[in-house]
């Protein structure tokens, strides 16, 4: 699965067109009004100098009996003070519209990408993306940075506001003198240099130590979820995780710091620079008017463009370089939503599931070889095993035999490195991946527990019978759990999972048999039937009830069962029995155990604990 590298231009120009996407509405509306609140000091400060210059110039030639008629005997003067009263009040006002609009935008960017990154993760075909630790790393940094492309909205508004600030400002300066503009420019420039190349730097060193953020999450987890929380305690384990993820931050916090102290003292150098550029012309401009070649206007003129481009290289500097910085942080979103699934068939018209059954002549594995994403090492190798319509069988082996992932391969979460799947004579890759699904049913070892409703628990398995009250009483009453829920309070509307308010919680036991009773759910449906260590959660009493469901589940099916508990497996048509990756050994209880193999070590083994 390959991840598309991008450039951080590139990065910025799709965010801004996302940005654009989300709220083009606010997105105007906010820029036409930072254009004017940007341009509005310039024109304050030029008015400002023409009131000056007015003023000095009365002075000079009439003494002032009576202000009021001076000012309104003079249009210029007039007109100046009023529209300097009017843009100071009209400048307020455009603060406040800008933000309500600027608060609306920002919200619109946040849900639009958090939909589209939520949709992409979810609607990803395969399971790669949770078991890879590269994708893995981009997930987490993508996390990240959702909200800084919230943030891109407010950089924008900033640098932009810097930008219409910037430009008459520099402008206005030109008046004065044809060279100011010049060095305003030219010395601000290498600040902004520096703080973009060392917030690349950072990002950079934010990007390498993905993993060790990943790592520390999951030490938060263990320290703040719900299930460590008991052994946690018992085992007093608490500094022991504390102490490793203080570790971690040390290491994450001192490789930022000392990128950050290099760059603060090479801006503050080149701010110096920028300071002296704005010395020089306002030295000038003071000797200017004491040799009278220019007025106090001037003077007043220069020292409000002075603080307009202090202001304005301030939100230039620290605003473009936040919009760089989070270019490189949206980096990582973009290379997700561009990941593609390494299920993706070369057939762009994949045919969908024939009317007629799909598993008429069974399933025929051929050849089948398969290594995890990025991994060298195969967990299966070379399988062969035709699966007849209608027949269970159980897959057994020590843990990582490759037992799980040969029902993974069969669900299509994922596809085989060489080799292939045939169903009904057609590779497994030709079908809709949609379709395909719709005809399983399968209860997974590590299968879900939803924290919703006990209805929508179970009716999550088939989504057209969720309100189908009748055939969910079924499926309930056929797992054993019909006195259990008829004892919740709110029956199969009672909300499951502690973190709900009013939510309960159930047995591991329990919640098995709701996963069970999902699958049954889809029975009707479906023609082939996975599951995953069933009765992991379930105890002894109970467990020969659950191998009679599995009888039902089974029956006019395939079935395939991975289980460690072997009594289940004389209940197979035949065993298939799994040792690193390979198939070492196949037939039913009795053919095995008169083999005298690795089965038959197994299941005395396992006979012996409950003798």
């Amino acid at each position: 699965m390959k991840v598309i590298q991008s450039t951080t231009f590139q990065a910025f120009h799709r965010s801004v067109v996302m940005v654009m996407q989300a709220a083009p509405r606010e997105l105007r509306y906010v820029t036409i009004l930072t254009l004017f609140a940007g341009a509005i000091p310039s024109i304050v400060v030029w008015l400002n100098k023409l009131i000056i210059d007015d003023i000095t110039k009365i002075l000079s030639t009439q003494t002032v009996e009576n202000p009021i008629y001076l000012v309104t005997s003079h249009s210029s003067l007039l007109y100046s003070i009023a529209i300097l009263l009017l843009l100071n009040l009209f400048g307020d006002s455009v603060g406040t519209i800008t933000s309500f609009f600027f608060a609306t935008l920002a919200d619109r960017v946040q849900g639009f990408v958090e939909l589209k990154v939520l949709d992409k993760i979810a609607n990803f075909q395969d399971i790669a993306l949770f078991e890879s630790p590269d994708l893995l790393n981009i997930v987490q940094l993508t996390e990240k940075g959702v909200p800084r492309l919230k943030e891109l909205s407010f950089r924008l508004v900033q640098t932009l506001q810097g930008f219409f600030i910037f430009i008459p400002a520099v402008l206005l300066s030109g008046s004065l003198t044809w060279w100011a503009p010049l060095i305003l420019f030219s010395c601000a420039t290498p600040a902004l240099y520096v703080d973009m190349k060392y917030r690349k730097l950072s990002w950079r060193a934010e990007e390498t130590q993905a993993p060790i953020a990943r790592e520390m999450n999951l030490y938060k987890m263990m320290l703040s979820g719900e299930a460590y929380a008991k052994e946690l305690r018992l085992f007093h384990l608490q500094s022991l995780l504390l102490e490793r993820w203080k570790a971690l931050f040390q290491t994450m916090f001192k490789a930022m710091e000392k990128i950050r102290r290099r760059g603060s003292q090479e801006i503050f150098a080149w701010s110096l620079l920028s300071g002296l550029g704005i010395a020089l012309p306002y030295v000038y401009i003071v000797f200017g008017v004491l040799a009278k070649k220019n007025t106090l206007g001037d003077l007043a003129l220069y020292s409000g463009v002075i603080l307009q481009v202090q202001r304005s290289l301030m939100f230039l500097i620290y605003g473009g370089g936040e919009l760089y910085d989070v270019s490189l942080a949206t980096t990582p979103i973009f290379q997700l939503l561009e990941l593609k699934p390494s299920l993706s068939s070369q057939n762009n018209f994949l045919p969908s599931i024939p009317n007629s059954s799909l598993l008429e002549q069974g399933i025929q594995i051929q050849n089948l070889s398969f290594s995890y994403p990025n991994s060298e090492r195969q967990i299966l190798r070379d399988i062969n095993l035709t699966i007849k319509q209608n027949e269970m069988i159980v897959l057994v082996g020590e843990n990582g035999a490759g037992k799980t992932t040969l029902a993974k391969l069969l669900c299509r979460l994922y596809d085989p490195s060489a080799g292939k799947i045939i169903w009904n004579n057609q590779d497994l890759r030709d079908f809709s991946i949609e379709k395909l699904r719709s005809r399983i049913a399968v209860v997974m070892q590590d299968y879900a527990r939803f924290p919703t409703t006990v209805r929508e628990n179970i009716g999550f398995g088939y989504l057209p019978d969720i309100e189908n009250h009748a055939t969910i009483a079924e499926a309930i009453d056929e797992t054993g759990m019909t006195k259990v829920i008829d004892k919740l309070e709110n029956g199969l509307e009672t909300l499951l999972g502690k973190q709900l308010e009013g939510g309960v919680d159930l047995s591991g036991g329990q919640w098995q048999r709701l996963s069970i009773a999902r699958a049954l759910l889809r029975l009707s449906h479906a023609e082939l039937v996975i599951l995953d260590e069933p009765t992991a959660n379930l105890d002894p009493k109970t467990e020969n009830e659950i191998y009679e469901i599995f009888r039902t589940l089974a029956k006019g099916r395939i079935a395939v069962i991975v289980s460690h508990r072997l009594a289940l497996a004389k209940l197979a048509d035949r065993i298939v029995v799994l040792e690193h990756g390979q198939i070492i050994e196949m037939g039913n209880h009795d053919e095995l155990m008169r083999l005298e193999g690795q089965y038959h070590l197994m299941f005395t083994r396992q006979a012996s604990s409950y003798q």
